[in-house]
């Protein structure tokens, strides 16, 4: 069964507010992870990476990251189910 964009989004969610220490905070689909909004810093993105490849149990390419795939809340969600369905999960 494949991962659902929901499921996504809601993990990424949570990696920012618990791991990241953003509590409290309103995270949207369109809330910059780079650059404005969150502004993350390299170790914030890869613990961000991290989390998601733990809780889905699939290594992303980190040569496949960057501004486009990792530019919003909604892009990475969008881009991680698209790795997961490319894995066939």
């Amino acid at each position: 069964m494949a991962t659902e964009r929901p499921e996504v989004l809601e993990a990424i969610r949570e990696i920012i507010r618990v791991d990241l220490k953003f509590s409290g905070m309103e995270i949207s689909e369109d809330l910059e992870l780079v650059g404005g909004g969150l502004t993350l810093d390299s170790l914030d993105l890869l613990m961000l990476v991290t989390g998601i490849e733990k809780r889905f149990h699939h290594k992303i390419p980190h040569k496949r990251l960057n501004r486009d795939s990792m530019g919003t809340v909604g892009r990475f969600a969008d881009f991680v189910v698209a790795e997961l369905a490319s894995a066939g999960r």
